[in-house]
């Protein structure tokens, strides 16, 4: 039974660590979908930067536009070459 809840308490944290609660980004195809950023910092074909809770996110890559935004969400298309966070 000790090794149950252990499991459950390990499960718990990795599901709050992949799925937290001040973003999320996805990543499919030729979109990367962001929920939770907090300004959009620049915008260029080449280059969009966002600012989120705990960083700057860079996108990097060829003919990226913004598909769709809303107050805190944003859908990024095109040929995403490169993701970094910045701290």
């Amino acid at each position: 039974k000790i090794i149950g809840v252990k499991f459950m308490q390990i499960r718990k944290s990795l599901k709050n660590f992949l799925c937290s609660q001040d973003y999320y980004i996805d990543l499919f195809g030729n979109c990367l979908h962001v929920y939770y950023y907090l300004e959009l910092l620049s915008l260029s074909d080449e280059v969009i930067e966002l600012k989120l809770s705990e960083f700057i996110l860079k996108v990097s890559g060829h003919n990226l536009v913004v598909s769709n935004m809303d107050k805190h969400e944003i859908l990024i298309k095109g040929e995403i070459l490169d993701l970094r966070f910045i701290r």
